[in-house]
């Protein structure tokens, strides 16, 4: 099998799912309203509970053992592992391609890397504190445990095909920050360690080649799942899908696999299950995740964690005149939002202290006048990026060689200030959404803030000022080396709001992917994956945690497929 995936192809498919890196929030949602029935929070009756009727007209019928609903990050591994345990396998995508792939997958404890040992403990409490204790730590637990193997299979499937697995770990020099080393970087090819890599994004259409090309596998596009098939007992026995040419019944003789990205492009959805998490989002990255495999378990018995997560950025840059709407439209991605510069809200006040993750600096900005934040810098700020060191995606500035992706998420070219400068701040300098200014009252009138609001926001900048001065943040707390002066010409600031990636608390499942009904019974045959599938993040994301979401995506998939085949 060939695999020619072009340069343009990688950074199309980086563009289009460039979110797949960044860390979401959460908020309170009902638990399950009546179908048909007015929600408590918000007065509004909706209908995306609402069981369809079954179709009566089956146009064609299809035998498998497995069929899995969704060609993407987990999907795909599910489908790659039934089949390499000799399966008959269908999947159904509503799309007409594969999802595009993130450019990092977080495994644990890998044999690939043995320097790097991380305690499960100490994880599994970090990430029971970022949730309010609401995580299933069982689930946590068994990521913990089975994601090394994952990724080792991943890359013994996928290396003889050019693939290649470069580890990536990068902290800074704090004693209180916690980056568990667990990131892999799957590139096709070549891997350049200081950047740039334009062979990323590509370990999901290179499964998807095995899948079909070497393992005889079928995905059939354009065809979205409408429902599940249960016999009299309850088991779910196959799906109902609809193609070109009508509907298609599926049958599947060992099990159902559910990986459909969960439910962030259905407004009604988001509305009633996370509005306070997603409400202020000037962005969305969501297309074609409608909430289909969830609402399809949820028809046949499963139930929804309470809750209310999704990822969402803190790098929505927002225009003039913006203001949120449903469709969660408006913005532009504008990754210099997620660095920890200076932030203030409408009346010039520093609010915060800006070293957050992603989710926590949206929700600080989103609970302030207007439900957004001006981020504001100087002209060093290159020098500043360096200082403050951060990881994952947010990363401006080259990281030692060889212990980070080294290049931007969205582009993939290398790290530099001539990179910054002309593919994030000029376009934005261009269409006025940024602003620049040769003295702070300037800045404050670009601002658009009125005397008393101006005053206060100067006296903030000044108070700031004094604060990394002294090299300690009496306010607030942010650490030393993420405090940056706002004193040398010009001066920047920009309107940042939360750009929302993708939902992330789904139906509540066991250790083996299998929904629970209510009363904690199982619903056979039937498994649920991804952004479908809770128990990780109800409430918010840990976004040190580099890559989990598709490395737990990834784990519990192929853990479902092999649960269904009876295999070990």
């Amino acid at each position: 099998m060939e695999t020619n995936l072009s340069r343009r192809g990688f950074l199309t498919g980086a563009a289009a799912a460039s979110a797949l890196a960044a860390m979401g929030l959460a908020g309170c949602a009902p638990q399950g309203a009546a179908e048909g029935t007015k929600t408590a929070d918000t007065g509004v009756a909706t209908s995306w509970r609402d069981k369809p009727e079954m179709p009566a007209d089956i146009a064609e019928t299809l035998e498998a053992d497995v069929v899995v609903i969704g060609a993407g990050n987990g999907g795909i591994v599910a489908a790659t592992t039934a089949a390499q345990n000799g399966a008959k396998v269908v999947v159904l995508e509503k799309a007409a391609e594969v999802a595009a792939a993130r450019e990092a997958v977080g495994a644990l404890n890998s044999n690939l890397e043995p320097d790097h040992k991380e305690d499960v403990p100490t994880l599994l409490n970090h990430a029971a504190m970022t949730q309010s204790g609401d995580a299933n730590m069982l689930l946590y637990r068994t990521w913990a445990e089975k994601s090394g193997e994952m990724i080792e299979w991943m890359k013994e499937t996928l290396e003889p095909k050019g693939m290649l697995f470069p580890f990536e770990w990068h902290c800074p020099d704090d004693p209180h920050a916690y980056y568990p080393a667990m990131c892999y970087n799957p590139c096709i090819g070549e891997y350049n360690p200081d950047g740039p890599n334009y062979n990323s994004y590509a370990h999901v259409a290179v499964m998807a080649d095995v899948f079909t090309q070497d393992l005889g596998g079928e995905i059939r596009f354009n065809t979205p799942a409408r429902m599940l098939v249960q016999d009299e007992s309850g088991k779910v026995t196959g799906v109902i899908a609809e193609g070109e040419n009508g509907y298609v019944q599926v049958n599947a003789a060992k099990g159902v696999i559910i990986c459909t990205g969960g439910y962030g492009a259905n407004t009604e959805m988001l509305n009633d299950l996370c509005p306070t998490a997603t409400q202020w989002c000037g962005l969305t990255s969501a297309t074609t995740e409608e909430g289909d495999g969830i609402r399809m378990a949820l028809w046949v018995g499963a139930e929804m964690e309470p809750g209310g997560g999704a990822m969402i950025w803190n790098r929505a840059i927002l225009p003039d005149g913006f203001e949120f709407s449903d469709d969660r439209m408006g913005g532009d991605i504008f990754l210099p939002g997620s660095q920890p510069f200076l932030h203030v809200n409408i009346n010039g006040e520093r609010f915060m202290n800006e070293d957050q993750c992603y989710p926590m600096s949206y929700a600080a900005g989103a609970q302030q006048p207007g439900h957004f934040s001006w981020i504001v810098w100087d002209g060093n700020y290159w020098e500043d990026i360096a200082q403050f060191d951060t990881c994952g995606c947010s990363r401006l500035y080259p990281a030692p060689s060889g212990t980070a992706f080294n290049a931007d998420v969205y582009d993939c070219e290398a790290l530099t200030k001539e990179h910054l400068d002309s593919f994030w701040l000029e376009p934005r300098l261009q269409n006025g959404s940024l602003k620049k200014a040769d003295t702070l009252d300037e800045l404050a009138d670009m601002m658009e803030f009125d005397a008393d609001q101006k005053a206060t926001f100067l006296a903030t900048v000044a108070r700031y000022n004094e604060l990394c001065a002294a090299g300690e943040d009496v306010d607030f707390g942010k650490a030393a080396y993420r405090l940056s002066d706002v004193e040398a010409a010009p001066f920047y600031a920009a309107r940042i709001a939360g750009a929302l990636l993708v939902t992330t608390h789904g139906v509540i499942t066991d250790v083996n992917s299998q929904p629970l009904r209510a009363d904690g019974s199982v619903i056979e045959g039937l498994y649920v994956c991804g952004n479908d599938q809770g128990g990780f993040y109800p409430h918010n994301y840990p976004s040190n945690f580099t890559g989990i979401n598709a490395g737990r995506t990834a784990t519990f998939a192929r853990i479902a497929a092999k649960h269904a085949l009876g295999v070990a």
